[in-house]
């Protein structure tokens, strides 16, 4: 007896649930079509009644085609539904059957009390006639149409028909009855359609059009998966000759099973090692996905990732490429020895153009993959992409010059620690020292001064060659780099009797006269006139010929007037092929290039003990030269730095065998030629080198490290295995890879414990505006998703009366434009309501948005109205931490035309407080530092830096932090990039006063006007002091 109630207490239960769930289907509102219509005044139920009731079925079309478009957009014609059913459904005109369906699917079928209207019986036979129609597209779309139907008690009389069209002799009518049962079962559970399951494996057994097989194969996976892993297991041999679309289902229900089962995993993976091969894209893509998910054997693992390079080299899309990088790099950080194997293969994707292709296949192959065993191959392919950048086709290709960057940085790191490669193509390099790109010469002059500082068996070869260059190089940056190697690392004297000879030569003709710039006008000028008076005016001859027919003609011979204008350019070549670019810079005002040409010079002649009395002399003229134009520079003086480095040359030169001086001067000689002949430069540069190799893009050999979860002892324990599972219906329903990837390493916790965080930050960023004693009390919080901006809006009615008619009017000002606006709402006494509003940003500024709120009450005829207050726009949810290197930084700096000039005034007093107050106040970090392990973190590189995280920044930048600490004065270069890819460059130079407050100044620029005057905006309002310190 108690079972038996228990049973029935257990029937009831389920027929509640079932009554419950058709009624919460039934009474949510679905919009499965939205169409965009200029209504204007819409017409009135009469007048749509009447063109309903036309006896021309094309007066009826165009009326029901209106009336669609006005209640898409808002219009309600209740009224309408009986005429509809008397006039248009017995219509056959095929276009206003198609314009019917789009009726019945938007048309309110429920009253407001959420019950069934009586027409809509009406309208279920209306739709089974349809079902029942002999033609079979009526009959196809009509199936179509209730796959959209969420109210069961319109599908209970359509069950029937429904399943006598699976045997339907069209393959269009099938395809979409096995969907419309695969819907009502799917919304309303099996038991609605107990038969179903099994009807559809007999049409899946018998049926041959692809598509209605597919259908019919996702209905068994997603309501019965015992029949269909029956039905795949059975054709296990026959599924790779099947079609890609069916081939997709299958490997869906392979992830389903293999995560809740291991019962036929061995055999289900044999199958997706078949596909793996396919021909079609998508399965191949999937089934490379479906190895790394469900297996790590090295063989799965390599099945995968040779799928994904097949589809890396054979796309063409720059999308596909990007996004089988990703999949290529996340397999790369946990099986990297079966990745080795496959560094050539994934090269291969150099061939496109595309310079973030390449620059994602440069992430993944150099690093960790470059090992002994294949560093010879790399190296190689590099030089043939390094030549093919030289051909006149490359030259003319858009972002040649940055992929020609790109790879001599991959050389640079390549060779870097495999000094046997690196002799293939050092001399390769070094023929982009004269290019005019200064990017491109420094990057090689900087590899050039590792290997001569790590390996003292390539600096002969390396010297001598950049001894013959030196006159061809044009930058100063890398002539500077070139002479500080040549008086370091010279040693041989025959060398520095070349590289001393070869400096004296790019500087002839001596002395170095500048020019003024009056006198060369006036001199010109003469030349001019000089040339115009000698000009002689050609003489012209005319003579008889005798033409090719027999006849005679005459000639016209032009004499003198050529070979006067010849001699000029020639004269001007010959002249100015004497003029180096190295003399042109010194002439020009380069005191850094003039101290080291002094610097250097000095040294190398100190170093040579056997120096030629002519030598020694225009050495030591060169020097003095250049300290006569230092000091007469305008910019110059004697007290410039350069013009004291150089008299610290001249005096070291002159002391050098001479016994005439002084002895305080013959000491300040002594102390400065001590200092350069200690290594002092040396150790100086290999911290440098520790530096930049611990920051560069590519460390070889290193193993990428792997977030660590930490899980507390008092947390549940989750075992996958036995999780429930309900076949995937329900809305928790299985999880795809990533996220069950996800799960297993915790960051299901991880978000659960930043839940708290996330709630106190939106709880910051609530704005009031409107104060608490208005009629309507407005909140706001504004949230940025990638180049949009959601702003919530929260309305609650302070009065005690009903307002109608509450509308928010919003308008922006600065580069933001409103996309969706907050509709008109109607509030009780007390009510609230949650609005939502658009706004679409175009660059990183920053923005207002302002408005006013407008309502009605009933007791007053008039709208009321109360101005909302200003709505900032933070210009720091735009801007993302970033990493940048030193030459970038410069490179940049010199090219951005847009500067904005802050003077620093605040109350701060410590330099290392308002450097960190500024940096973490902009998410700026300082230049040269990379920070990849904090950047793996999406959230936390999008997010606010933290006091912490600037705190690391400035420990890490040891020069900077002993500057803070023992100096006054202080500058860095800060860096940052927009959402937008705007790049934000800001210099920072500070100084404390001997009073203890601080001056200087933060100056920034950017490629456009907007990002540097809002974070110039920015920067003002934070210095003051250290109010936001706690935000």
């Amino acid at each position: 007896m108690s079972a038996r109630a228990s049973v029935s207490a257990a029937g009831a239960i389920c027929h509640v649930q079932q009554q419950v769930q058709h009624v919460e289907v039934e009474t949510e509102k679905y919009c499965t079509v939205l169409i965009h219509y200029e209504k204007g005044v819409p017409p009135t139920s009469e007048e749509l009644a009447k063109k309903l009731e036309s006896k021309k079925e094309s007066i009826q079309a165009e009326a029901l085609e209106e009336l669609i478009l006005l209640m898409i957009n808002g219009e309600s014609y209740p009224k309408l539904l009986m005429t509809i059913i008397r006039f248009v459904v017995t219509s056959r005109d095929h276009r206003v059957k198609k314009l019917l369906q789009i009726y019945w699917e938007i048309v309110e079928k429920t009253k407001d009390s959420g019950d069934l209207k009586e027409e809509m019986i009406l309208v279920c036979n209306a739709l089974r006639n349809d079902l029942m129609h002999a033609n079979e597209y009526v009959c196809g779309s009509t199936l179509r149409l209730l796959c959209k139907m969420k109210y069961y008690r319109i599908l209970e009389p359509l069950k029937e028909a429904v399943l006598r069209n699976l045997g339907h002799r069209h393959s269009y009518v099938r395809r979409n009855a096995v969907m419309c049962v695969f819907s009502i079962v799917k919304s309303f559970g099996v038991e609605v359609l107990p038969e179903a399951p099994e009807d559809i494996e007999q049409l899946l057994l018998v049926e041959g059009d692809l598509s209605t097989k597919r259908n019919a194969f996702l209905m068994l996976v997603n309501c019965d998966q015992e029949r269909a892993i029956k039905y795949v297991l059975s054709l296990q041999d026959q599924v790779s000759s099947m079609g890609d679309i069916f081939q997709l289902a299958v490997l869906e229900l392979v992830r389903k099973v293999c995560r809740s089962t291991s019962v036929n995993k061995g055999r289900f993976l044999r199958i997706v090692f078949d596909l793996a091969s396919s021909s079609s894209t998508a399965v191949s893509y999937e089934c490379a996905s479906s190895l790394v998910s469900l297996s790590s054997s090295p063989v799965a693992i390599h099945q995968a990732a040779q799928a994904y390079v097949q589809l890396l080299t054979e796309q063409s899309d720059n999308n596909v490429k990007l996004i089988v990088l990703d999949r290529l790099r996340d397999v790369q950080k946990h099986h990297k020895q079966v990745m080795e194997g496959m560094v050539m293969d994934i090269f291969r994707a150099l061939s496109c153009p595309s310079l973030d292709v390449r620059k994602k296949v440069m992430d993944i192959c150099l690093g960790s993959l470059v090992t002994p065993r294949n560093i010879k191959d790399v190296v190689a392919l590099l030089k043939k992409e390094v030549i093919k950048t030289l051909g006149y086709e490359a030259s003319n290709t858009e972002g040649n010059l940055e992929y020609r960057r790109l790879l001599i940085r991959a050389l640079h790191a390549c060779t870097g620690q495999y000094p046997d490669q690196a002799q293939s193509v050092m001399f390769l390099l070094m023929d982009f020292l004269t290019e005019s790109d200064q990017m491109t010469a420094t990057e090689v002059v900087m590899f050039l001064r590792e290997l001569i500082a790590n390996y003292t068996d390539m600096r002969q070869p390396i010297l001598q060659r950049l001894a013959e260059c030196i006159a061809d190089v044009s930058q100063s940056r890398v002539l500077r780099g070139c002479l500080w190697l040549f008086g370091e690392y010279c040693e041989d004297e025959a060398l520095i009797e070349t590289v001393i000879q070869g400096v004296l030569a790019a500087l002839r003709p001596l002395p170095l006269v500048l020019e003024d710039a009056s006198q060369k006008e006036k001199k010109d000028a003469s030349n001019s006139e000089k040339k115009q008076q000698e000009k002689k005016p050609p003489k012209i001859t005319t003579k008889t010929v005798v033409l090719a027919d027999g006849t005679y003609g005459t000639q016209n011979v032009y004499e003198g007037g050529e070979g006067e204008e010849d001699e000029a350019p020639e004269e001007k070549t010959k002249t100015d092929s004497k003029k180096t670019a190295f003399r042109a810079l010194l002439l020009g005002g380069d005191f850094l290039l003039s101290a080291m040409v002094g610097v250097s010079m000095t040294k190398l002649c100190m170093k040579l003990k056997k120096l030629s009395v002519g030598t020694r002399n225009e050495v030591l003229l060169v020097i003095a030269n250049l300290f006569k134009l230092v000091k007469q520079h305008a910019c110059g003086g004697e007290k410039c730095d350069s013009a004291v480095r150089l008299s610290q040359c001249i005096r070291a030169f002159a002391v050098l065998g001479n016994s005439q001086f002084s002895d305080s001067q013959r000491a300040a000689a002594q102390l400065v030629q001590g200092d350069w002949t200690s290594n002092h430069g040396r150790d100086q540069l290999a911290k440098v080198l520790e530096l930049a190799a611990q920051n560069s893009e590519w460390a070889l050999g290193q193993e990428e490290e792997v977030q660590e979860k930490s899980v507390g002892p008092d947390e549940c324990v989750m075992f996958r295995q036995l999780r429930e599972r309900k076949g995937g219906i329900g809305p928790t329903g299985a999880m795809d890879d990533d996220e069950d990837f996800s799960a297993a390493r915790g960051a299901f916790l991880a978000q659960a414990a930043a839940d708290g965080a996330l709630f106190a930050e939106r709880l910051a960023k609530v704005q009031q505006m409107t104060g608490l004693a208005d009629p309507v009390y407005v909140e706001a919080f504004l949230q940025v998703h990638s180049f949009d901006l959601m702003l919530e809006l929260l309305v609650v009615n302070r009065t005690s009366e009903t307002l109608q008619n509450v509308l928010i009017e919003l308008s922006t000002q600065g580069d933001l434009k409103i996309v969706d606006r907050p509709s008109a709402v109607t509030l009780a006494a007390g009510q609230q309501m949650t609005l939502h509003a658009s706004i679409k940003v175009a660059s990183t500024e920053t923005g207002i948005i302002f408005g006013y709120v407008t309502f009605e009450k009933k007791s007053a005829a008039d709208k009321e109205c109360s101005v909302l207050n200003e709505l900032h726009v933070d210009i720091l949810d735009y801007i993302e931490r970033s990493w940048i290197n030193e030459l970038a930084f410069r490179t940049m700096w010199s090219e951005f035309e847009w500067e904005n000039k802050v003077n620093i005034n605040t109350s701060i007093t410590e330099v290392g407080t308002f450097l960190e107050h500024i940096m973490r106040n902009t998410n700026m970090s300082i230049v040269g530092r990379s920070y990849k392990k904090t950047s793996d973190n999406k959230a936390q590189k999008k997010g606010k830096l933290t006091a912490e995280d600037v705190q690391e920044m400035l420990r890490d930048a040891v020069g900077i932090k002993k500057l803070i600490d023992t100096s006054s004065f202080v500058a860095v270069n800060l860096y940052a990039k927009s959402i937008f890819g705007e790049d934000a460059l800001a210099n920072i130079s500070i100084e404390k006063l001997p009073d203890g407050k601080l001056t200087g100044s933060c100056r920034i620029r950017s490629r456009t006007q907007g990002i540097a005057l809002s974070l110039g905006d920015r920067i003002t309002i934070v210095q003051r002091g250290v109010q936001l310190k706690s935000e």
